[in-house]
């Protein structure tokens, strides 16, 4: 419980400050998140997320990234660096991922998203040995500063023990405000 309230103190926190962009919400079959993103100059952004998983395990990523633009198609490639702690299970850790995401517009109101990001052994400490994640998605813009989401994830954390803890393998929505 403690978890959950430090992450939304620190997402409202973030909120307020002149980096912000935007504010996000997202909802899982298993899992809920918030993030704050921004851009820091015209070619860069940071992102903080918090998700929270179903099974008391909460999820805090910090990412770097490098934006740009090819024809229609946008993107940014960077790092996160991604704590995780599920308390059930004992399993604590921290991990450096690498990877991107792109949109490709199909029309003014929908546009197309994929990610994928990777940690290896090297970049993972802790109980953790590994990260991969990747998603695809669909975006609806309702207001000019608003849109609707619509996807599948799988956030997947590799374990030193040999087990793996899927953090979220499923559909999602998440409603993203423009600020």
């Amino acid at each position: 419980m403690k978890s959950p309230l430090i992450a939304a103190l620190l997402l409202a926190a973030t909120a307020n400050s002149a980096l912000a962009g935007g504010v996000a919400f997202r909802f899982g079959d298993e899992t809920f998140g918030a993030s704050v993103a921004g851009d820091l100059s015209a070619d860069s952004s940071a992102q903080l997320d918090w998700m929270h998983h179903e099974d008391d395990a909460d999820l805090v990523s910090l990412g770097l990234y490098a934006n740009g633009q090819r024809g229609a198609l946008t993107g940014r490639v960077g790092a996160k660096a991604i704590a995780l702690s599920a308390d059930d299970s004992g399993f604590d850790g921290a991990v450096a991922a690498f990877g991107g995401d792109l949109s490709m517009p199909l029309s003014d109101v929908m546009r197309l998203r994929g990610g994928l990001y990777y940690g290896p052994e090297a970049t993972s400490a802790s109980d953790i040995d590994g990260y991969q994640e990747w998603s695809i998605s669909a975006e609806f813009a309702i207001f000019q500063n608003s849109a609707l989401e619509l996807g599948y994830a799988d956030i997947e954390f590799d374990a030193k023990d040999g087990g793996e803890f899927d953090f979220e393998d499923g559909l999602f929505v998440r409603l993203q405000l423009r600020l």
